[in-house]
């Protein structure tokens, strides 16, 4: 059957509505399901199945026998051979439902796949990468990979053509079939060219990037909940609160407002008043100490540790007086503070702990306790630019406690239980429901932008050590096994402020966090701090800049960073 210039054999069934590009053709026994897209020039072989939502670029190339699942993206060119099998959920059982637990596989441009071969969901597969006949893919894949084997491991390198490439004993391989010069760089390679000519322009962080690769789950629960005129609190804030908590291995999850708002609240529930003290960092964004402020209190600062740049431990006890009643420690760039000792400390002082996660979700302490559950309470963040961020502000505190949990739901609708009886003052400090959906399936995916921020971490690493830059620079520390979720990727620099401005006129995103000391702050002036208080967090002021770290940034954008950073210190 002909029809609108794509052909579809007469046995086949097209679900409406999808789209189908201009050229493809769907042959035997197969069946397209709604919403999906295929591009032109594809060609579909027979008994195959395209789930709802499947997105495949232009000359895609199916072979017969294969299921594509929702949560599946093809980019142009890629080639799919006979029975191989993708998954879309990890862990399935007949009599669970895991339709929300779906995983998204992305097959990147030029990839192929061989025959029997088994793709598990969550991965990334690299462009023109080569995965084996028979082959169980557990992991990312690199660009130009050749993996085989149960569980695929890397046994070589795939020229775009489909030769294999020969390096030897060197960094460097020419195809040749086609000559293409590629560069290996690690656990990396990509062609020369593309280093040479490519990149131009890296920006700190890429939504955009991430968002077409989850506008098919973004765009109907944003149309759901608009649908249902259901837009604050109600049944998505109930689910994201749950599947936080579940995430964050704590009893309740309380959705807020803002991440500032998540810390106000953890306060208020804790009844922090004028005259009270708040132990916690200098090195921080506002809000960390703003909230204490705004109830009346007075934040005390103590200088952080210069390798982690968290709050110094051994410094706190000497800051605690009879006015004390809380701990801040803030989980800076995504590495978790020393919990135990804090805890140790504020146990010995009868005092509570509200840990800043705002940048930490998914962080994990050395014994694998997760950011927000070691503390009395935990905040997050969903700024946009977090690792998991909203389409707007929003936040949430977490905790063990019931009673906390119960006075936290209660001051988010301005103290009142039941509705419109008041026995406190509370705020509106309710997150509303399209950030709720929105966040309940970004939150699928955190696992795995969090695994490709701590690989494009290490690619920085490999990429510096070699330029000898790291006898000039300091890269990142990571405390002994902590879970580093690299919500920014920190180094110390000299000439940081010149350097600074020569990235930014090379087109590079870079960012400081932060460039002075709460203690110095003009609106904190009356604590009577002084230049040279906190000798650490104004040395870090002056010496870090953070660089682009988002999941979707490629090695190439990577290694012109890196170039850029030797043109400058050469």
């Amino acid at each position: 059957m002909e029809k609108n210039n794509y052909f579809v054999h007469e046995s086949s069934y097209i679900d409406e509505p999808c789209e189908i590009g201009e050229g493809t053709k769907i042959w035997h026994f197969s069946h397209i399901m709604k919403n999906s897209k295929i591009g032109k020039n594809c060609n579909i072989g027979q008994n195959v199945v395209v789930s709802p939502d499947v997105v495949l670029g232009k000359n895609v190339k199916i072979q017969n026998n294969i299921s594509i699942y929702t949560g599946v993206i093809c980019e142009d060119d890629v080639f799919l051979g006979p029975s191989m099998v993708f998954t879309n959920v990890v862990n399935p059982r007949s009599h669970v439902i895991r339709k929300d637990e779906y995983q998204q596989t992305l097959m990147k441009k030029g990839s192929s796949v061989g025959a029997n071969a088994v793709i598990i969901c969550g991965n990334t597969i690299g462009k023109y990468s080569f995965i084996g006949a028979g082959a169980v893919v557990t992991k990312d894949v690199p660009d130009y990979a050749l993996v085989v084997g149960n569980p695929a491991r890397i046994i070589g390198w795939m020229c775009e053509c489909g030769i294999k490439l020969e390096f030897e004993d060197t960094p460097e391989s020419k195809c040749k079939n086609c000559g293409k010069h590629y560069v290996k760089s690690g656990d990396s390679i990509m062609e020369k060219s593309n280093i040479e000519n490519t990149v131009t322009s890296v920006p700190l962080l890429d939504l955009k990037a991430q968002y077409d690769t989850i506008r098919t789950k973004i765009e109907p629960v944003i149309k759901e909940v608009v649908e249902s005129q259901y837009f604050i609190l109600g049944p998505k804030v109930k689910e994201l609160e749950e599947k936080v908590a579940v995430y964050s291995s704590t009893k309740f999850g309380i959705g807020v407002s803002s991440g500032t708002d998540a810390l106000l609240i953890a306060l208020m529930a804790l009844d922090i008043n004028e005259g009270d003290e708040v132990i916690t960092t200098p090195y921080s964004f506002f809000a960390t100490a703003g909230v204490i402020t705004r109830l009346g209190a007075k934040p005390i600062f103590v200088d952080i540790e210069p390798e982690f740049f968290n709050i110094d431990p051994a410094k706190i006890e000497k800051a605690i007086s009879s006015k004390t009643k809380v701990i801040i420690p803030v989980h800076l760039y995504g590495q978790m503070a020393e919990m135990d000792t804090i805890m140790d400390i504020a146990k010995k002082n009868n005092l509570n702990v509200v840990e800043d996660a705002a940048q930490a979700i998914g962080s994990e302490y050395h014994d694998g306790r997760k950011a927000g559950s070691i503390g009395h309470m935990g905040c997050f963040s969903f700024f946009p630019s977090k690792n998991l961020g909203g389409f707007g502000d929003a936040g949430m505190v977490v905790t063990n406690d019931s009673k906390l949990a119960e006075k936290l739901i209660q001051l988010r609708v301005h103290g009142s239980a039941p509705k419109y009886y008041h026995k406190i003052i509370g705020g509106n400090f309710r997150i509303d429901a399209i950030q709720a959906a929105v966040l309940n399936v970004k939150l699928g995916y955190l696992d795995q932008w969090t695994k490709k921020r701590q690989q494009n971490a290490d690619t920085y690493n490999n990429l510096f050590r070699k330029t000898n830059l790291d006898n000039i620079i300091k890269l990142p520390t990571i405390n002994k096994n902590f879970h580093h979720i690299f919500n920014q990727y920190i180094l110390r620099v000299p000439k940081r402020d010149e350097l600074l401005s020569f990235l930014h006129s090379n087109n590079i995103g870079c960012e400081i966090y932060y460039p002075l000391s709460l203690s110095n702050q003009e609106c904190f002036s009356y604590l009577g701090y002084k230049e040279g208080d906190f000798p650490e967090t104004e040395k870090a002021s002056k010496e870090t800049i953070a660089i682009p770290i988002y999941p979707e940034l490629s090695l190439d954008q990577q290694q012109y960073i890196v170039d850029k950073f030797v043109e400058f210190y050469s």
